[in-house]
């Protein structure tokens, strides 16, 4: 898999002035819950990066916010996961996705935005600002047949694009001056004269699913690629990056506002470890940015292989019928969606058990593209601007909160301020914008963020209301992030009951429901006269 390279340094205020390096790599797609199953989540895992690195998540779906924590047992590969998963549906949050009754159809992507229904597919999404993405691996949450438990279900068949770029070579570079308004992007004072343009290559891996013992191939999937004839300068916010026209533009919203054309279709892609470049991913034609400041955006819709089995190689799990006929007036006559060509295929030898024998397949036989399952648009811009991120997830008492970057992008070292009231034991360095900590109390919690980077650009959300920062923990039994009256009035009725480690009414940790609970949830409360219940 390729890796982002040569990230382009921020436009500067000068052409003598140094800056630091961002860009933006936003992923927001449409998933078809395929599980045969009611889904009660989404597990979105990238590898190679750290929670300072999201810069927002997409969450107008049937789980809002998400919640992202890191693993960094291994050091020289940190992963970050971003779980969707509403154990306390409110509001539009339902905590699940049906089973879909019809076949969903890329043109009903606005059913996969639209949490008032739901109808069997979601929307989700998160933006990346690190050129370290080594692999992204989706999956649906399912409850186990056995326990009840919500555990991780099957690999999903979309995949996420990386980019290779290559920055420009000036002649004279840009004149870029600081905006005086808060929120928006830098003003350009004088444009770059420019010898050789900055490109990018989009590269769509084959979808990380799991490749069965013995072979070397996982589940195969076809792709069609959509890219836009042409680009703008203009950066796309997260939730924008939909197949929808919500802009009432007559173009997708994806499209940034330019004109879209299929680049590639169909590709078949499967995830081996053969060594097979050909199946393991698909590089785009390169895309002109001029002096870097252009947006790069493009569309992959996935479908399933439906093949038959003497199309697989029993040996190795390749999928051999690997074109596909497009042209419905073709001389020969094949259905649209069926294969070309004759191909050889080992499979097991009916007439010697054990053996194997190669038999030669018709693949204009058999339709091998199925049904739709999702579609990823991706952006790529290689300067980020100045931002904030969206939303900020809930946190626990006395568990450490993920270092999330809430400003990003633009040119560090920041200048940060708060208003309001931060959850207490949490702080935002002023320099990097990361937020962390460990919360030490239960409650509600509001305050907005302004920031100034080093080129004088400014960001803040104080006007539109900034965050709401949420905190569960012992205390707060009805999870509704304050200890009161109701809280205590429950620990009263569940006195004498077994209680396990995690149960919020068990305070002082003996596993049993009593006076001494009570009394602890009393000197945590969060509400005035909340301690009037008698006791």
């Amino acid at each position: 898999m390729k890796k982002l390279f040569a990230l382009l340094p921020l436009l500067v205020l000068s052409p003598t002035a140094q800056s630091s390096t961002a860009y933006g790599a936003l992923s927001n797609f449409d998933a078809v819950n395929d599980t045969g199953q009611i889904a009660y989540g989404f597990e979105i895992e990238i590898d190679g990066i750290r929670s300072t690195a999201i810069g927002g998540t997409y969450s107008w779906n049937h789980y809002g916010v998400p919640k992202i924590h890191e693993d960094n047992s291994n050091p020289a590969n940190p992963k970050v996961f971003i779980r969707y998963e509403a154990t306390s549906p409110s509001g539009f949050t339902t905590g699940f996705t049906n089973v879909p009754t019809v076949a969903i159809a890329p043109t009903g992507g606005h059913l996969c935005t639209n949490p008032y229904v739901n109808e069997g597919c979601e929307h989700f999404g998160v933006g990346v600002y690190s050129a370290g993405a080594t692999a992204y691996k989706y999956n649906w949450l399912v409850k186990d047949a056995t326990t009840g438990n919500v555990v991780l279900g099957p690999a999903v068949n979309v995949g996420a694009p990386v980019y290779a770029y290559q920055p420009p070579v000036f002649a004279q570079p840009p004149v870029i001056i600081p905006n005086p308004k808060p929120n928006l992007p830098p003003i350009v004072q004088k444009p770059a004269v420019v010898n050789f343009p900055a490109q990018v290559v989009a590269v769509i891996p084959a979808p990380v699913v799991p490749i069965p013992p013995a072979k070397q191939f996982g589940e195969p999937s076809w792709v069609k690629v959509i890219k836009t004839k042409t680009h703008n300068d203009r950066v796309l916010a997260l939730e924008e990056l939909v197949g929808e026209d919500k802009d009432g533009d007559h173009h997708p919203d994806w499209t940034n506002g330019e004109p879209d054309e299929v680049e590639s279709e169909w590709y078949l892609l499967q995830k081996n470890n053969k060594n097979n470049g050909k199946k393991d991913e698909l590089a785009g034609k390169a895309d002109d940015m001029d002096d870097g400041r252009k947006i790069v955006t493009r569309r992959y819709e996935f479908y399933e292989y439906v093949g038959p089995a003497e199309t697989i190689d029993v040996e190795n799990g390749e999928a051999m019928c690997d074109a596909v006929q497009t042209d419905p007036k073709n001389p020969d006559h094949i259905p649209v969606g069926n294969g070309i060509g004759t191909v050889g295929v080992t499979q097991n030898d009916p007439n010697n058990l054990g053996e194997t024998t190669k038999i030669y397949v018709d693949c204009s036989q058999y339709q091998i593209v199925g049904a739709y399952r999702g579609a990823q648009m991706g952006e790529f811009n290689a300067i980020a601007p100045l931002s904030l991120i969206n939303d900020i997830q809930s946190g626990n008492v006395r568990q450490a909160f993920p270092q999330r970057a809430v400003v990003f992008g633009g040119n560090t070292p920041y200048e940060t301020t708060v208003t309001g009231k931060l959850p207490n034991g949490l702080s935002i360095d002023s320099a990097t914008g990361v937020l962390s900590g460990v919360p030490t109390k239960v409650g509600i919690f509001n305050f907005a963020v302004d920031s100034t980077d080093a080129d004088l650009s400014m960001v803040s959300n104080f006007g539109t209301g900034g965050y709401t920062f949420k905190v569960t923990g012992p205390g707060d039994v009805d999870g509704d992030f304050d200890i009161d009256s109701a809280d205590l009035a429950v620990i009263k009725a569940k006195y004498g009951q077994n209680a396990l480690r995690t149960d919020p009414a068990n305070l002082n940790g003996d596993l049993k429901i009593n006076l001494l609970d009570y009394r602890k949830a009393a000197s945590l409360c969060t509400k005035p006269r909340c301690a009037l219940v008698t006791p």
